[in-house]
């Protein structure tokens, strides 16, 4: 309404067409109703222009395209009701009740309108299913990446856990002195992964329904769990350092 009227101009008993200037007086308009958007497409964008007019009001119309529109703007694709009732209970009184009105009108399903909402996001959740999916499997290969690396890293620096255990270091020291490198490269790995999660939101919310590219709850989430893969990933190759013998650890090349 607000497209087309300004704002002191009162809409009803106003007249409007589709499409050609000879028919904007087809239609009177008794009631303005809020903005709707109608069927499962296009959710993540702005409603579009729509009218109602009665079932039993039909149009003449001239042109063939607009006729052929007309015919296939009358079919019934569904009824809403408002009532306490279960969904069971009202379609056997509907049935018979569209059978007295019209023996062609047949019921295919009776359904809540949360059951009817719930249909319409069928790919929306294919979408979210996959993409948590790939989530998961991406946190399990960073954290055999992680622990593939730290373990060469201890390989490779058994001489100088050695000579610190020589030197007085402890059991703690060498865990955290593993840990500490462990999570040097899971915050680098942060550093350029969150900036890049971000932006691939954007994505995402262009194809999923309610979903914000900026949803600080979501990336809490996933940080905190890759910290905890990563340091269980960390925590058995630190373990191993912390346990070798010094003077072992020294006779090693």
């Amino acid at each position: 309404m607000k497209r087309f009227f300004k704002s002191d101009e009162n809409p009803l008993d106003q007249h409007f067409g589709l499409d050609m200037p000879e028919l904007a007086g087809t239609f009177r308009i008794v009631g303005v109703v809020r903005d709707a958007k109608f069927a499962g497409w296009g959710l993540d964008k702005p409603a579009r222009p729509m009218f109602y007019v009665p079932l039993a009001q039909n149009v003449d119309y001239q042109n063939p395209l607009m006729k052929k529109l007309e015919f296939r703007s009358h079919f019934i694709g569904g009824i809403l009701l408002v009532t306490n009732m279960s969904p069971g209970a009202l379609e056997a009184q509907l049935t018979r009740l569209l059978a007295d009105l019209d023996p062609n009108l047949t019921i295919n399903s009776v359904r809540t309108m949360q059951q009817q909402i719930a249909l319409s996001f069928d790919q929306e959740r294919a979408v979210a299913s996959l993409a948590g999916l790939f989530g998961i499997v991406a946190l399990i290969l960073a954290a055999v990446g992680l622990y593939g690396v730290t373990a060469y890293s201890v390989a490779q620096r058994t001489n100088e856990i050695g000579i610190r255990m020589a030197l007085g270091a402890d059991r703690p020291k060498v865990i955290q002195l593993v840990l500490r490198g462990a999570f040097k490269r899971v915050l680098i790995g942060l550093l350029l992964g969150l900036p890049l999660a971000v932006g691939a939101g954007r994505l995402i919310s262009a194809q999923l329904y309610g979903i914000s590219s900026w949803d600080p709850p979501a990336l809490s989430v996933a940080t905190i769990s890759l910290a905890i893969c990563s340091f269980f990933a960390a925590i058995i190759p630190a373990s191993r350092a912390a346990s070798i013998s010094p003077m072992n650890a020294l006779r090693m090349e």
